[in-house]
């Protein structure tokens, strides 16, 4: 659903800039692709030693096992370079995903939701989830109320949504919208981290009573990258606003 909703979205930003159509739906769906595989390449890293003894169920994507960054590192430069290959400018095409990508976050995790996975810590708090018998979270928590965590990031992508939705039209440098996304979100899931249960080999340290994640560091250093990376495309030339040259 989020790749369908996303390429539609696309597909409106390509006509208003007059890119191609045809063409963004080939960097689509090799990104689509690159996604998924470096999505599967980071979890299987990430979890070697259960894969030691049957290295086939790496192919088992139906078994689940996807890990966000993952994705989203190879499905940027797999669409970066599908850019290229297809002739397409490759910053003005990640600024026009970008509002998909956002959007395409927050689909993803209610399928977390309803999948029982990426769940939260206890709480105390009136909306706390309590997940029915047999899934990971019930056999980690049992009955105790927890943080709705993939819920915190779908409305957290929501906003995002808006926010780049809103601002798609002003002529900023080539990629700036796309590097902002990426700061913007690496800092948001340091903080909403906090509110999502780890297994204990994710733990990497503790700060008095914050444990803090692997996930935390990379989101931290990847809003660090994305901020050398706005730095560096906001010394391009400003674009002007692109005429559509193919009717919405």
């Amino acid at each position: 659903m989020a790749f369908l909703v996303g390429t539609w979205l696309g597909l409106k930003e390509a006509r208003r800039l007059g890119l191609d159509p045809d063409a963004l739906v080939s960097v689509v769906l090799v990104t689509l692709v690159s996604s998924i595989l470096g999505a599967r390449l980071l979890y299987v890293i990430e979890h070697i030693d259960e894969f030691r003894s049957d290295w086939v169920s790496v192919l088992a994507l139906w078994h689940g096992g996807l890990t966000l960054y993952g994705g989203l590192a190879a499905g940027t430069i797999g669409g970066l370079l599908s850019a290229k290959r297809f002739g397409l400018p490759m910053w003005n095409v990640a600024d026009a995903l970008t509002p998909s990508l956002a959007l395409g976050t927050a689909i993803g995790r209610v399928g977390c939701f309803l999948n029982g996975c990426c769940y939260g810590r206890p709480t105390h708090l009136p909306w706390g989830v309590v997940y029915p018998p047999d899934t990971f979270p019930s056999l980690e928590f049992g009955t105790q109320p927890l943080h709705p965590a993939q819920l915190y990031f779908a409305a957290f992508g929501v906003g995002l949504f808006a926010i780049f939705w809103a601002v798609r039209k002003r002529p900023d440098p080539p990629g700036v919208h796309f590097w902002l996304f990426v700061a913007v979100y690496g800092l948001g899931r340091v903080l909403l981290d906090l509110t999502r249960a780890y297994e204990p080999s994710a733990q990497v340290f503790t700060l008095g009573a914050v444990s803090v994640s692997e996930s935390q560091l990379m989101s931290l250093a990847l809003a660090m990258f994305a901020g050398l990376m706005i730095h560096r495309r906001s010394r391009a030339p400003r674009g002007p606003v692109v005429a559509p040259a193919i009717p919405a």
